[in-house]
């Protein structure tokens, strides 16, 4: 099946009627890129597993989830207007990005599986989003898209962080994080120390962007974790906690905190 390829979801295969009612919940965009070049079946599964995982959470804790393709040629035109009525945002995993943003590589550089475009609108919405403060949590290439961000730089390769089942396809593995002492993550997950995670990339952070500090290690001593020191709420995760496999207490964690501070985001923007 990898050898074929997925037309993509649409947003609606996500989203459910309340997810529109405007009754005080907090708004959660979700971004995420429902088609890619060459999109293989099972990479369209596992972008439909995760979002509905990620969306699913959502409302179990609060929020209101506004599932945003960031592949939509209609959405890339229209920039980031869309931020108006959104509290909190979720970066969710996907392909590598570009390195033509983070390198001396030229955009105009064809590369397999990769959507400029889609790097773009991605990256003008967490710029956006940690100007202005609001709650971020980047997951996979979204922790990636969190620091190209901010100027920092990404490693291209690494070996020992997910199953290679070919033809770009990757499958989830059991690995150990090792977390920062007084860190948001770490006071999120009960305090320092070594947890179990589920993960699946072959890129991670090299040089940290402005602000963001590094927050977890894997066994290798690769980045697994930021933050950002100057922000609120601004958290890049490596690993995919909203993956099935996944500690169940860890995503209930990450997300309660994360939707807390998105109900204080969207109750300072009442007051405005």
């Amino acid at each position: 099946m990898t050898n074929q390829t997925h037309p993509g979801f649409s947003v609606r295969y996500f989203q459910q009627d309340r997810d529109f009612e405007k009754d005080g919940r907090p708004v959660v965009a979700v971004v995420v890129s429902l088609w890619t070049p060459k999109l293989s079946h099972w990479s369209a599964q596992a972008i439909h597993d995760l979002t509905t995982q990620a969306v699913s959470t959502i409302r179990e804790q609060g929020g209101r989830p506004l599932v945003i393709d960031s592949s939509a040629p209609t959405l890339q035109a229209r920039g980031t207007a869309w931020h108006d009525d959104v509290d909190a945002f979720v970066y969710m995993g996907g392909p590598d990005v570009h390195p033509g943003f983070y390198s001396d590589v030229d955009l105009s550089v064809d590369m397999p599986w990769i959507d400029s475009k889609a790097d773009k609108l991605c990256l003008d919405s967490v710029s956006r989003a940690v100007a202005e403060d609001k709650p971020v949590l980047g997951i996979c290439r979204g922790s990636q898209l969190l620091n190209v961000s901010q100027g920092g730089t990404l490693v291209e390769h690494i070996e020992g962080h997910r199953m290679d089942l070919g033809d770009g396809d990757m499958g989830f593995m059991d690995e150990k994080v090792e977390l920062v002492p007084d860190s948001q993550i770490a006071q999120i997950l009960g305090g320092a120390g070594t947890i179990g995670v589920r993960s699946a990339h072959h890129q991670t952070v090299d040089q940290p962007g402005a602000g963001l500090t590094v927050t977890a290690y894997a066994h290798d001593n690769s980045i697994e974790a930021i933050e950002h020191e100057e922000k609120t709420w601004v958290i890049g995760l490596q690993w995919h906690p909203e993956e099935a496999s996944a500690n169940e207490e860890h995503r209930r964690l990450i997300f309660q905190s994360f939707i807390s501070h998105a109900e204080q985001a969207a109750l300072t923007q009442s007051a405005l």
